[in-house]
């Protein structure tokens, strides 16, 4: 069986590079010999992963951070059909977030991830379709494996993503720190949430659309989201009263959801657009591709998962 690694060396602020030589002595040691590449550029990850699997993978694996492993996602087919279901999909987390892989329940660390691929073991899981507005007004699409979300945490993940000195210190620090900063001057959005047919008007410091239980370093946004249940848990939080430092540190725990300003929903289907003129950026698993209006479309069991 062939396996593809796609490999991110500017994660983690370049040490996924710096300590590739080392992973790939490890990573073969479990699995084999497999292909692999190295990206040079953001979004590269998905064309080479596209390119692999013409040539026959069956396996790919993504080193990478959060944002690696959603563009490797995206490689494995485009929007308007599922990835093959002979391909399984892994990843060695290595990078600023680590969300996804605590959605998943895996462990920390190079060799634990390792380990998980040697096992092959396979969940198969839901992947979310979003199709949004690209920074040059047309329309484009792509897939969420964990979580999309907008408004407060889409203007936090542009400055992160920006940021230089807080990522040296991991990423629960330059997330929190960087809110922190972004709160003190944050306004909130208008938008109109349309859940399955069912719409409410509100004023948002963030929405999240939620496949997985983590985003933001740590984040526990949904506490009770399941990756393979054909539903997301849609998670919003209403900006009046505007929530205070104090308020974001209830979401490590999970405690938010008993605060009065948030409210959470289930569907399959979610439709955001924007009341005002003024843009509404998106958060996509650590990255900010661009704004609403989106639609959140949940569809199941299409994704294997090596675990």
């Amino acid at each position: 069986m062939k396996t593809f690694v796609v490999v991110n060396p500017a994660a983690a602020g370049g040490r996924a590079g710096k300590h590739w030589p080392r992973i790939s002595r490890e990573l073969k040691s479990a699995i084999g010999d497999f292909d692999s590449a190295l990206t040079k550029r953001p979004g590269e990850a998905s064309a080479l992963v596209r390119n692999a699997i013409a040539n026959g993978a069956k396996t790919v694996i993504a080193v990478g951070g959060d944002g690696t492993i959603n563009e490797a996602v995206n490689g494995l087919s485009n929007t308007d059909a599922l990835p093959p279901g002979d391909v399984s999909f892994g990843f060695v987390m290595y990078g600023t977030g680590g969300d996804f892989r605590r959605s998943l329940d895996f462990p920390k660390g190079v060799s634990a991830a390792i380990e998980r691929l040697k096992s092959g073991r396979t969940q198969v899981i839901d992947l979310g379709r979003l199709s949004y507005t690209a920074p040059n007004g047309t329309k484009a699409q792509r897939w969420f494996n964990n979580i999309s979300s907008f408004g407060f945490s889409g203007e936090v993940v542009r400055a992160v993503n920006a940021a230089r000195f807080s990522k040296l210190l991991g990423g629960k620090f330059s997330f929190f720190w960087n809110s922190f900063i972004e709160l003190r001057k944050y306004q909130g959005c208008k938008v109109d949430i349309t859940i399955d047919g069912k719409t409410i008007s509100e004023n948002v410091c963030t929405a999240a659309i939620c496949n997985g239980r983590f985003f933001g370093g740590g984040m526990m946004m949904a506490p009770d989201a399941v990756l393979d249940d054909g539903n997301f848990d849609v998670v919003v939080v209403r900006q009046d009263p505007p929530l205070t430092i104090f308020d974001m540190r209830l979401l490590y725990s999970g405690a938010h959801l008993k605060h009065p300003n948030v409210s959470v929903h289930r569907g399959r289907k979610v439709e955001a657009r924007p009341l005002s003129n003024a843009p509404i950026y998106l958060d996509v698993e650590g990255e900010a591709p661009g704004s609403l209006p989106a639609t959140f479309e949940v569809v199941p069991r299409a994704l294997r998962v090596l675990c």
